[in-house]
């Protein structure tokens, strides 16, 4: 019989369910129209992307893509014009400053363009990238090397993500065994609160911080039914304050990476324990990337075979890259030769992963393609993932027995 507490908390689970589905269906995101010609004046508040060539800038659902210089930053009022295509994408726009406005975290957003230009000083383009992104979530990929990230499956160590928030909290958790679980945690919870801090506050990494302080507690105290229910209510509570989150990849991923560290990255660390060549860690690799891999699928129709291989490669390096990038962060707006001192002890780490993603990023074989927008096969891959999790489990307690 299910007692009153139990009754209670599915009441609850219940209402919390209905007051997200009914949020998410009345709710719409503002747009701009497309396939016209727009002029408009607004105010930028999210940083814009620096490509190759172009700079792009983010007007609500608009993608603005614009001359290299002058550089635009949040805060800055300017005035657009140009042919908005049926995606919201208007190339070549003319674009022209005419004010400033305050906005929230402009300054953590001129601070971190000031933090940029420092570890640009003092690493090389490709490992100035790896520290940045990680770090600031500040994308400066060159194509070259951006290309060869999609392709192993490791562009989400270099961009503002949770899912590689995720996999850094998950790693550090997964060294409790050397250094205790509470200062583990401890570590785990301040390198979410600089990360969140250092990549702007946006929404996305708002939210994808939450959800990450959600798993990596219920990591802590180890049960996976809590786990489990920590994070299915976390997600829920975000849905409910941010109702379009649920339809962006950026929640999506950090969901499922979240979900696959607590169930299946759990079950395999005890597995991982007993194979020496395996490092520490590569079990949150492999378990986020399955989680995550019909997503990556869904969206962008392509994922490679060999991802889990290069993500366990590397993880070990995603660590320290992350954790030294912090210091440098800091160092270099107070004393920039202890930045560089770092920055040696850092350029191992860097080195080793871009050149592990150039390898691999060589090697034809592995690669799929297909997929893309075919939900029938990301229901059908959850399906037979939770299947044979269930299987293994059972399996597990009939062998205790």
């Amino acid at each position: 019989m299910i007692n009153m507490h139990n009754r209670l908390f599915l009441v609850f689970v219940l209402i919390l369910l209905c007051v997200c589905v009914v949020r998410v269906l009345t709710s719409k995101a503002e747009t701009l129209p497309g396939n016209k010609y727009l002029k408009l004046e607004a105010t930028i508040i999210k940083e814009p992307v620096v490509g190759d060539k172009d700079q792009i800038i983010y007007i609500k659902n608009l993608r603005i893509y614009t001359a290299m210089y002058p550089k635009y930053g949040v805060g800055d009022r300017i005035m657009v014009q140009g042919m908005a295509d049926d995606r919201g994408r208007i190339f070549k726009a003319e674009v022209k400053k005419v004010g400033t406005r305050p906005v929230a975290f402009a300054f953590i957003s001129s601070l971190r363009q000031k933090i940029l230009g420092n570890i640009q000083q003092i690493l090389p383009e490709r490992e100035a990238t790896l520290v940045s992104g990680t770090v600031l979530g500040v994308d400066t990929i060159s194509a070259d090397f951006k290309q060869a990230l999609t392709l192993t499956g490791t562009i989400h160590v270099v961009v503002v993500s949770g899912q590689n928030l995720m996999i850094v909290a998950g790693s550090i958790m997964a060294l409790a065994g050397y250094f205790g679980r509470r200062r583990c945690l401890v570590i785990s919870l301040v390198c979410v609160f600089f990360y969140s801090i250092l990549a702007g506050f946006e929404p996305p990494v708002i939210r994808a911080s939450l959800i990450v302080l959600f798993s990596t507690v219920a990591i802590y105290f180890g049960r996976e039914v809590n786990a489990l229910w920590g994070l299915f209510l976390a997600g829920v509570l975000m849905v409910i304050v941010w109702p379009l989150a649920i339809f962006e990849i950026s929640f999506q991923l950090t969901f499922a990476a979240s979900l696959g560290i607590i169930t299946l990255g759990q079950k395999l660390s005890t597995v991982f324990k007993r194979l020496p060549i395996v490092g520490e860690g590569s079990e949150v690799a492999i378990s986020a990337f399955l989680f995550t891999m019909p997503i990556i699928v869904y969206y962008f129709g392509r994922v490679s075979i060999l991802s889990p291989i290069v993500n366990m490669l590397v993880i070990e390096a995603v660590l320290p890259i992350m954790l030294f990038g912090f210091l440098i962060s800091i160092l270099s707006l107070i004393f920039m030769p202890i930045a560089r001192l770092l920055a040696i002890l850092v350029y191992p780490f860097t080195l080793y992963f871009s050149q592990v993603v150039t390898f691999f990023a060589k090697i034809d074989f592995g690669q799929i393609s297909g997929g893309a927008g075919n939900i029938e096969f990301v229901m059908i891959y959850y399906l037979m993932l939770f299947l044979l999790i269930l299987i293994w489990r059972k399996q597990v307690i009939s062998d205790k027995r």
